[in-house]
C-alpha cells in the first residue's frame, strides 16, 4: 500500500502548471513609445516660439524692471556693484531723489539719500 500511495505522489510532483503566456509586441511598441516623446517635444517648442513671436509682435514684454506700456517708471536703478558674494550697493533714483542702497544677507539698509537736482530726473 505504501507504494500505491507513493506512485500519485510521484506523480503529481512531476506534473507542472502551463505556462503563462505573455504576449509580445513586436510591432515597434518601444519606436512609438519613443515617436511620441518627440511629438510632443516638437509640439511644446512650437508653442514656445508662437508665445514669443506674440510678445515682441504686439509689444507684450511685460516682466521684472519693464514699464507697463504708456507708464513712467517709479523705480530705476542707475548703477549697481557688487562688493562680495553676497553684498550688493545699488543706487537708485525714486520720486526726486536718489538713494544709495546696501543689500546683504540681513537685509536692505539705506545708506544716504540726496535730492535729485531738475536736470538729472528722468
Amino acid at each position: 500500500m505504501s507504494q500505491q500511495q507513493a506512485a500519485p505522489a510521484t506523480g503529481a510532483a512531476q506534473v507542472t502548471a502551463p505556462a503563462i503566456p505573455f504576449r509580445r509586441d513586436d510591432d515597434g511598441a518601444g519606436a512609438a513609445l519613443a515617436s511620441g516623446g518627440i511629438g510632443v517635444l516638437a509640439i511644446s517648442l512650437a508653442a514656445i516660439a508662437v508665445v514669443l513671436y506674440l510678445r515682441r509682435r504686439f509689444n507684450l514684454n511685460v516682466g521684472v524692471g519693464r514699464a507697463a506700456a504708456g507708464r513712467e517708471r517709479l523705480v530705476r536703478v542707475v548703477e549697481s556693484t557688487r562688493l562680495g558674494p553676497r553684498t550688493l550697493l545699488s543706487v537708485v533714483d525714486f520720486e526726486g531723489s536718489r538713494y544709495l542702497l546696501a543689500q546683504s544677507e540681513q537685509g536692505v539698509s539705506c545708506l544716504a539719500e540726496k535730492p535729485l537736482a531738475g536736470k538729472e530726473a528722468p
